[in-house]
């Protein structure tokens, strides 16, 4: 089939590089608009890059649903969208023969939304997935048309666990087209379907009061961006690992206690031990390193704001 590809970061280019490599013809691709950065430069995004490496024509509206016309003039029996970033309306939908088709990271109807790889991981799900689904104007409400599952490593973060997603649902993305004449769309169960937002600022501080399963949970599915946080004497650090202390760690809830190259945190039940940190304008790094250079207060409590 042509195929017009609707995609952005990471996650999406693993979906367009399958295809460059299957017997489907990529007619074009369509990503979001440069990201600007300081100093007057500009970023381009994953796919983009992948798509001018390949000599594809590439079309990044500022609304989608602006040029319908524009998106028809590819000539594609079927757009394929993964993490493209904006919602796509019913002129969109109906501008390809075969319609659209989404790379989702969950088992759908589980964590439909914004964030499924982070909200599962921070809920200690075990087992996830990819489904390739009907797009239709609800959000991730579509027709499953093909589903993969996979573990959930214990200590794996979202960044880890975001490469073999786009892995995985670049493989299925390829089955489902080669298959797709084959294939009778199921409808999803909505009355057990869960959603995820995109992720706020004010939840990626971290609340020690919580069970420390918990918060290890949190630092794991916002590892590495954005990134869990708190305030250490007015200093904002990111914690990038965590694992739970089997040891007895006593003091008021959030208070850091060190020993030797161990750093502790007190949570609502038991501590967590953190394993990778960054301090302000520092680079990310092991415990051990950190400590050598930087010593708490004995009494230090870490906290939500500054």
């Amino acid at each position: 089939m042509k195929i017009l590809f609707l995609g952005t970061p990471e996650f999406a280019a693993a979906s367009l590089s399958a295809l460059l490599s299957s017997n489907h013809t990529v007619v074009g691709v369509v990503t979001q608009p440069d990201r600007a950065l300081k100093h007057g430069k500009t970023e381009l995004s994953a796919v983009k890059q992948l798509a001018l490496s390949a000599g594809l024509t590439v079309y990044q509206p500022v609304k989608i649903r602006a040029d319908v016309e524009k998106l028809k003039s590819f000539g594609a029996d079927i757009a394929v969208t993964a993490a493209y970033g904006q919602i796509l309306d019913s002129g969109v939908l109906n501008a390809f023969k075969y319609g659209v088709i989404n790379v989702h990271a969950s088992l759908l109807p589980k964590y439909r939304g914004a964030s499924p790889i982070q909200s599962a991981i921070a809920a200690g799900e075990r087992t996830t997935g990819v489904t390739i689904m009907r797009t239709e104007l609800g959000i991730d409400t579509g027709d499953i048309l093909s589903m993969a599952t996979t573990e959930i490593g214990e200590t794996e973060t979202a960044g880890e666990l975001t490469v073999r997603l786009a892995e995985l649902g670049a493989k299925l993305l390829v089955q489902t087209l080669d298959n797709f004449d084959g294939i009778t769309p199921t409808k999803q169960d909505d009355s057990i379907a869960t959603h995820c937002k995109m992720i706020a600022k004010s939840e990626q501080i971290i609340d020690f009061s919580y069970d420390c399963k918990d918060i290890v949970n949190k630092i794991r599915a916002l590892s590495p961006n954005p990134c869990a946080k708190t305030f250490i004497d007015g200093d904002q650090y990111k914690i990038y690992r965590a694992s739970m202390c089997n040891e007895k760690v006593f003091g008021a809830v959030g208070q850091v206690v060190c020993a030797k190259d161990k750093m502790y945190i007190v949570c609502g039940n038991g501590a967590v031990s953190v394993d990778m940190i960054q301090a302000p304008s520092k680079r990310a790094m092991p415990i051990a390193d950190f400590l050598r250079g930087k010593k708490f207060r004995e009494d230090v409590v870490c906290a939500k704001q500054p």
